[in-house]
């Protein structure tokens, strides 16, 4: 018989497998709060096309970043968000730095707020959907390159690569836009390089998410991180730019 301990990471182990098997659905909201769609299951009301993934990269940082919904509800979850690796800093995979993620929101007129609490995170193995780490607010190669190479991974970067992260935004509302990946040396706990993602799910198009609800402009803090802000005069349809927002599907 399994104790309360076993029975409880044996709950949170089929809990995550079940959101890592469900993507999230395509559709349009009739609202935005911050800069994220709160309810993307609605596919009637509206024309404006939703990136339920995202990618961003900076300092040797490539994110990819997918929401995700809850398989009893049918409903996106903001509390929570699914994010890989695919590019990690020579730094990291030396385990001479480690990463921490974070969360930031911005108003309407570009105040910007940084939580001072790291997220916590919980790694997976989508093949087999169990978890490789406990809940942790920092990780460095040396926490798991033990289970890597027990699966057969000898580099960092190829174990994150087919790895899954799930993220505790610890926002339920949807408040927050932005997740940060930040490295630290090691030796010192400063940072030596950072990447900030939007958060999905948000409006695909960029001419959409340059606007709030009520029509104002949206925070340029915010717009600039838009995956395809430079394509924005491109005469691409929405569509197109949903398409090209799932291509960081994974």
């Amino acid at each position: 018989m399994k104790n309360s301990k076993q029975l409880s990471n044996t709950i949170l182990v089929l809990t995550v497998a079940a959101l890592l098997s469900a993507c999230a659905p395509r559709g349009s909201g009739s609202t935005d709060q911050a800069s994220r769609i709160p309810d993307a299951t609605n596919t009637t009301s509206g024309t404006k096309g939703l990136a339920q993934c995202n990618q961003a990269s900076d300092n040797g940082i490539t994110a990819k970043l997918r929401a995700y919904v809850d398989p009893s509800t049918n409903k996106v979850r903001m509390d929570y968000m699914i994010v890989r690796f695919t590019a990690l800093p020579s730094t990291f995979t030396s385990d001479t730095s480690y990463i921490s993620m974070w969360r930031w929101l911005s108003n309407a007129s570009g105040n910007t707020y940084l939580d001072s609490t790291p997220l916590n995170f919980l790694i997976i193995n989508p093949k087999t959907g169990l978890a490789i780490t406990n809940w942790k607010s920092t990780i460095r190669w040396a926490d798991v390159r033990t289970a890597a190479a027990n699966l057969g991974y000898s580099d960092a970067t190829t174990f994150f690569n087919a790895m899954k992260i799930v993220v505790d935004l610890k926002d339920v509302n949807g408040d927050y836009d932005v997740l940060r990946v930040s490295n630290y040396d090691i030796a010192t706990n400063k940072s030596v390089g950072q990447v900030d993602a939007l958060l999905p799910i948000f409006y695909a198009n960029p001419a959409d998410y340059a606007k709030e609800a009520d029509g104002s402009a949206r925070a340029s803090s915010l717009y600039n991180l838009h995956p395809f802000k430079s394509y924005a005069n491109s005469g691409y349809s929405s569509s197109q730019f949903v398409s090209m927002a799932d291509s960081y599907c994974f």
